[in-house]
């Protein structure tokens, strides 16, 4: 075995392998971020339908780098005149 492998069995024991390839998880929970949508607020500027990565288990919520494009687009396209 080698060095750090049996403390990340130990680890993992547990955590049913049920991912899918790509998927993200929770750093926290160890289990799979879902994607959720709801009206989110930046500098004075609503955007709805807003789609984020939330966590199950902790509720945490993140944006994965296309949903953050996203977003900055929207909020670009809301302050140009």
């Amino acid at each position: 075995m080698r060095l750090g492998q049996k403390s990340l069995e130990r680890n993992s024991r547990n955590k049913p392998n049920i991912t899918k390839a790509n998927s993200l998880l929770c750093p926290t929970c160890c289990v799979e971020y879902v994607e959720v949508e709801f009206d989110f607020e930046v500098d004075g500027v609503i955007l709805h339908s807003v789609k984020a990565l939330r966590c199950p288990g902790c509720d945490e919520e993140v944006f994965s780098p296309e949903q953050h494009e996203a977003i900055r687009k929207l909020i670009i396209d809301s302050i140009e005149f």
